[in-house]
């Protein structure tokens, strides 16, 4: 009992300690890999764009992927969401969410001649488009753009004031129903990429999808100092998926 109230003192503290946050605007550039088996291959690469305005979030994510099988398999995200203050951390409301997946031939995206807005080129994960796209793939897009809120509370919470626990944030998503992700923070740790280590939060989470936890954890080194997550890593059912920040 003693150790279940210190954390949920520490994780309160850690709530209370973080006020509204000022996020100007920025493009951080990612690589993917992915892993199967042998294949250990970078696939695609992508932009999250994010800024604050008062307590407006807006952020996106475009990535499109190397040519595979003679198509280039493009993922669009927007988030848009209210961070209503509270006494812990802000909650989230979601006024606007979608993604897009469409996967043009090589040669149409090279010369410019796909038009992306044509319904029969992309499906959404509001069900528009005819594009053919399954089950699957619809879901991992909208855990896409759902995960773009955590941007937002990398910057929030204040790991350094917190034990190693898990806690859920409540989210309102538009149509008025409610979601919640799980966030697992693991401590301290390290992360190297370009050949530089830098000092970060480990933290695990996870989104709830249709009334029931999504299934795909999503694993995260958020740096000390810029709270930009270097790496975003999760298992699918098609392989290991890892996002990597590229600064260069």
């Amino acid at each position: 009992m003693k150790k279940t109230l210190l954390l949920l003192f520490t994780i309160f503290t850690a709530f209370m300690s973080k006020a509204q946050v000022n996020i100007p605007y920025q493009e951080i550039p990612y690589d993917v890999n992915y892993r199967w088996g042998l294949v250990d291959v970078n696939i695609a690469h992508g932009v999250v764009t994010l800024q604050t305005d008062g307590n407006q979030f807006i952020a996106s994510l475009d990535g499109n992927s190397i040519p595979w099988e003679g198509r280039v398999f493009c993922i669009s995200d927007q988030l848009r969401a209210t961070m209503e203050p509270t006494d812990g951390l802000s909650r989230e409301i979601v006024t606007y969410e979608n993604g897009w997946y469409r996967k043009p031939l090589v040669a149409q995206y090279r010369d410019n001649s796909f038009d992306a807005n044509n319904p029969a080129n992309y499906k959404n994960i509001k069900g528009e488009g005819y594009l053919d796209a399954d089950a699957d793939t619809m879901e991992a897009v909208n855990v896409t753009a759902d995960m773009l809120g955590m941007f937002y509370y990398f910057h929030q919470i204040n790991f350094d004031a917190m034990n190693p626990g898990t806690f859920n944030i409540p989210i309102t998503v538009e149509g008025g129903y409610d979601q919640t992700v799980s966030v697992t923070y693991n401590g301290r740790s390290t992360y190297t990429v370009g050949g530089v280590t830098y000092p970060t939060y480990s933290v695990t989470f996870e989104y709830s999808y249709h009334g029931a936890m999504s299934g795909y954890p999503v694993h995260a080194q958020v740096s000390t100092s810029s709270r930009v997550p270097l790496l975003l890593s999760a298992d699918l059912p098609v392989g290991h998926i890892e996002m990597i920040h590229n600064p260069a």
